[in-house]
């Protein structure tokens, strides 16, 4: 039965966003040495000049994607010719929707419905010389699009320059799968200009995992929400998994449920139905 709250008791989340896939964390603390090698590969677009082809390889849950977001949102602040663009390839899966949404990001709205592939490519081109831009792309779950894609939109946005002198592009791939050889997948077209650093992000460590939790529930929760064994008990979860977003998602979806039953703190139980829709919400997703 819900409960009702004490009257001006403060909310259980004090940032909610601290628990959601579009915060972004300072990476220092806990991937210091990726980070200085990610930005390092793409000073050369801060300069003007192409950015390197990266690699971000790793298991899930280890930081990648924050540690990418990060860099190119620093990188981002520092200069306006620097345009980082974002694509989550679980969700842009075909070779149209990638290109379009890189065009999206970059001219502030979609292509056309009628707007054909080339013409998404030509909108792309044409904004990188229109605004003296750099470009460089982040994509995210590389691993879970087809070779063919792969190839294709490598192929279009590594060798851009030969079409449209003057443009500059660089990518930075994400793979979670340890057996994937992107390396091996473009095809002879790309080979003179894929030629990618790739920078190791091993997961995370006991002790990390319980900082990266704290800093989280210190930055997102009231005080006296979770307690210390609570929070012990998601913690040793998390390290069972070995990645760090389920704790994240264990933490947000455990603090929902007892919110919406008007409570002022985490119980046992809510952390243990949290863990079983995270783990049905996995399995679906797999």
């Amino acid at each position: 039965m819900k409960q009702d709250q004490p009257h001006g008791a403060p909310p259980l989340f004090r940032d909610a966003s601290a628990f959601t896939t579009h915060y972004i964390p300072n990476p220092g603390r806990y991937r210091l040495i990726q980070a200085e090698e990610l930005a390092f590969e793409l000073l050369d677009g801060m300069a003007g000049a192409t950015p390197r082809t990266v690699i971000c390889r790793g298991p899930p849950g280890t930081g990648k994607t924050a540690c990418v977001r990060a860099i190119f949102s620093e990188l981002e602040t520092l200069t306006s010719r620097f345009v980082p663009v974002y694509v989550d390839c679980r969700v842009d899966r075909t070779r149209y929707s990638i290109l379009s949404r890189i065009s999206s990001n970059l001219t502030g709205r979609p292509p056309a419905e009628d707007m054909a592939e080339s013409e998404v490519i030509d909108t792309i081109a044409d904004h990188l010389l229109e605004h003296r831009a750099v470009l460089a792309v982040c994509l995210d779950n590389i691993d879970h699009i087809s070779a063919g894609v792969t190839n294709y939109v490598l192929h279009v946005l590594l060798r851009m320059h030969e079409t449209w002198p003057g443009v500059k592009v660089g990518a930075v791939a994400i793979i979670n799968s340890p057996y994937f050889n992107l390396c091996s997948t473009p095809e002879a077209s790309n080979s003179s200009v894929f030629h990618p650093a790739e920078i190791i992000f091993p997961p995370f460590s006991n002790d990390e995992i319980r900082g990266i939790l704290r800093d989280r529930v210190q930055q997102g929760l009231s005080p006296g929400v979770l307690s210390d064994e609570i929070f012990a008990l998601v913690v040793e979860g998390t390290m069972e998994c070995g990645n760090i977003r389920m704790g994240i998602s264990l933490l947000r979806q455990a603090v929902t449920i007892a919110e919406q039953d008007g409570r002022r703190s985490v119980t046992r139980e809510d952390v243990c139905t949290a863990y079983k829709s995270w783990c049905d919400g996995f399995l679906q997703a797999i």
